[in-house]
């Protein structure tokens, strides 16, 4: 029960999944003179079963359409007037579901061989191959949506193409305009039983060593990876084969009911889903009854049905020396490149010349595709489905897409119109990176031990489309790691008590002994600030230069601010969505602790300890606002959720 303005009562049935792996793994170990040979084979079969249940006893809406005093809903609120509603038994619409379940798996086969190779006592090199096929992924029942056909003419091409040719609109010509393109299932008739494909992937692998003095030794490496795409991580689609029926109470306010009959005292939730004349009380699933048509009118973003897997390519070389009995240090330089790098692009992506490029405001271009036009998608241009194809006819009925005379211009003129957004989700990205890794370490001798790293790193991403309409994706500086970081921990047993230096014996030894401090410290920039597509006539390299505070974070002199001004709908993106050294505020954190064991007998001991988190007490700050409209532009008004100073003490009795 749902009332406009007050809380809900019941919920739907949760939503399950349920997870198996079923494994066989198998591994050979041989040795022959210098030689280690290793191999094995890995065969997995990962399954995913679930469903989403959703309302199964009904849901029920109530709200002012019944006790307002106008047909004007809007002039009336809502509180008070939906609990009328339900105090008289006056649902505005009823619903419930028929959802189904899923099964999907899919097999995996694996296997590798590898030698170990010491062709020295110095020099040792590592050779190995492992291949896998990850087989797609298959649902028991074919009950999967599963990839696109743009060239497919489904039943309302003709008749669309047909109402459009009668009021075409200048840009696009009838001859021009085309509704091709559905969507498949899987099976015989659509794009077979298992989506996306199954994949072969070969990945070696090749690593050395050498022993260049006793202390010193150099290592290198290079590998190729594959990510995985299986039923354990992806939701399927099963459209059409659930459906939701809903039932309007009345489509006139009340004058006329479509179930029960209020002015004689029967409330229509005593038969929310009455009897039809076909003789069914709820619209069954139409499975795949639908076709090319299951998709259209909703928006869809879909697999690519080739998809690849993506690959990444690894390669390292690191250089160690060991300094005494104690210390240790290496340094060591890492690369990668991905490709086949999974995101979204627009199939339906309007066409550039359409597009305004300049660095001002074109509200003519924008007036011109927002305005709205004769709909060619009209369901009344598609009567002739009632009597071809009833069922059909009734699901487009019921997409608000097919329901207004009137469409805007500007989704005429996009690919694929009739699918209301079409997007694939694909292998169009990629990353490449390469990082500089220096590490000290000293183990832990006469009370003391300390670790230290530091980390310099450049990547790029080409992981997004500047603009909708652009062939590939495009290229910028990654989030997904810091230019550099600074990272140290250390632990000190102070050097009093018994077998330390100092106060061996006595009171002093009792007060002093056995306490130990630790201390772990972290540096590294912050995020770089994701910019909107906004208008700017300045130098970039000036926005982020100088001394930066809360109330300037960064230079906003040359940004457009006034809201009037901003860039209209269908601006060709002018400015970049990330700019070198334009961060917000790093990390900067020193977290201690001090501790002590006291020994009361041979079975019980007291722990007392102190840990201080953020000992500095220093602030991370949030983002700057980058709104250029807003009062706040360019400050920072915010923390981030990092934890300020923080003392905790413990004391603990161990037996």
């Amino acid at each position: 029960m749902s009332f406009s303005g007050y809380d809900t009562l019941g919920q739907s049935v949760p939503a399950w999944t349920h997870y198996q792996i079923l494994s066989i793994k198998g591994n050979a170990l041989h040795i022959r003179g210098a030689h280690t040979f290793r191999g094995g084979i890995d065969v997995r079969d990962h399954r995913r079963l679930g469903g989403d249940p959703g309302v199964t006893s009904g849901s029920f809406a109530f709200n002012n359409t019944f006790t307002s005093s106008a047909d004007d809903t809007s002039t009336a609120g809502t509180l008070g007037h939906s609990w009328a509603a339900f105090m008289m038994g006056l649902p505005t619409t009823s619903s419930i579901d028929t959802n189904a379940t899923y099964a999907t798996s899919n097999p995996y086969f694996g296997w590798y061989g590898q030698d170990n190779w010491r062709i020295s006592p110095k020099l040792t090199l590592i050779l190995g191959l492992r291949m896998e096929y990850e087989f797609g992924i298959k649902e028991r029942y074919n009950r999967l949506i599963a990839g696109f056909d743009p060239s497919a003419s489904s039943a309302i091409t003709a008749l669309a193409q047909a109402a459009y040719a009668k009021n075409p609109v200048p840009e696009l010509s009838a001859s021009a305009f085309s509704v091709l393109g559905g969507s498949l299932y899987t099976g015989p008739s659509g794009t077979g039983a298992r989506f996306p494909a199954g994949q072969l992937m070969w990945l070696p692998r090749i690593g050395v060593a050498y022993q260049i003095t006793p202390k010193t030794v150099v290592r290198g490496g290079y590998g190729i990876y594959y990510d995985t795409l299986n039923a354990q991580n992806l939701s399927p689609d099963l459209s059409g084969f659930s459906r939701t029926t809903t039932n309007q109470s009345s489509n006139d306010f009340g004058q006329t009911w479509l179930s029960g009959d209020p002015r004689n005292g029967i409330s229509p939730l005593t038969n929310p889903f009455p009897l039809r004349a076909d003789g069914t009380r709820f619209d069954a699933p139409t499975g795949n009854g639908l076709g090319l048509l299951a998709k259209d009118g909703s928006g869809w973003t879909f697999l690519d049905p080739n998809f690849r897997r993506s690959r990444e390519q690894r390669w390292r070389i690191d250089l160690q020396h060991q300094f005494g009995g104690n210390m240790m240090v290496s340094i060591a330089y890492a690369g990668m490149y991905a490709n086949d790098v999974r995101i979204t692009r627009k199939l339906d992506a309007l066409p550039a010349q359409y597009w305004a490029t300049g660095n001002t405001r074109n509200d003519a271009i924008a007036s011109n595709l927002n305005q709205n036009v004769t709909n060619p998608f009209y369901i009344a241009n598609f009567s002739s489905l009632q009597a071809s194809s009833p069922v059909l006819y009734q699901a487009l009925a019921s997409r608000s897409f097919f329901t207004s005379p009137t469409i805007r211009k500007s989704q005429l003129l996009r690919p694929f119109p009739q699918m209301n957004g079409l997007s694939e989700s694909g292998p169009y990205g990629a990353v490449k990176g390469e990082s500089f890794e220096a590490v000290f370490q000293r183990r832990f001798a006469q009370g003391f031990t300390v670790n230290a790293n530091f980390t310099g790193l450049y990547e790029r991403d080409r992981d997004y489309f500047k603009n909708e309409f652009d062939p590939q994706s495009s290229w910028e500086e990654s989030n997904n790691g810091t230019p550099w970081r600074f990272a140290a921990t250390g632990i000190y047993e102070l050097p009093f008590g018994r077998g330390k230096w100092f106060a061996r014996t006595g009171i002093l030894s009792a007060v002093l002994g056995g306490w130990q401090v630790a201390a772990a410290f972290e540096a590294q920039p912050g995020p770089l600030l994701n910019w909107g597509n906004v208008f700017y006539t300045g130098d970039l390299s000036n926005i982020c230069s100088g001394t930066q505070t809360l109330d300037k974070w960064f230079n906003t002199s040359g940004f457009v601010t006034s809201a009037a001004l901003q860039p209209a709908s269908f601006q060709a993106r002018v400015f970049p969505t990330r700019i070198g050294g334009c961060r917000a505020d790093g990390l900067n954190r020193l977290d201690a602790n001090v501790q002590r064991t006291f020994r009361i007998n041979d079975r019980l001991n007291f722990q007392l300890r102190m840990d201080a988190l953020n000992a500095y007490n220093e602030s991370q700050f949030d983002v700057p606002n980058l709104d250029p409209t807003s009062t706040n532009f360019g400050k920072i008004t915010n923390n981030t959720s990092s934890t300020m100073r923080f003392l905790l003490i413990q004391g603990r009795m161990r037996f």
